[in-house]
């Protein structure tokens, strides 16, 4: 049995056909619909200046940046994480040889 599937999802009142794993689909829907939440926050909040207005690839440029950025700094938190419990683990090492 194929463990993939093709769901239909709407961003930006598009539908993008989509092939993937079943047991996956919940986090791209999930994601579809942050990121339509997202636009849509983009459209109230940013309208453009008079010489020019935001179209939705501004508005999905925005977004990306976002959502990339928030990836960025949850990686570098755990950077941080997995260093100081090297280093704790180290301390408890040296403390548990020396008993």
């Amino acid at each position: 049995m194929d463990d993939h599937l093709i769901i239909n999802l709407r961003v930006a009142e598009t539908r993008y056909p989509l092939r993937v794993r079943r047991s996956e689909e919940e986090v791209f829907r999930k994601a579809a619909d942050e990121i339509d939440y997202k636009l849509g926050q983009y459209k109230n909040y940013f309208t453009g200046d008079s010489s020019r207005s935001l179209q939705n690839t501004d508005y999905m440029a925005m977004t990306a940046i976002q959502a990339v950025a928030e990836k960025v700094e949850q990686e570098m938190r755990a950077k941080l994480f997995e260093a100081k419990i090297e280093e704790l683990t180290l301390e408890l090492d040296k403390y548990l040889k020396n008993r």
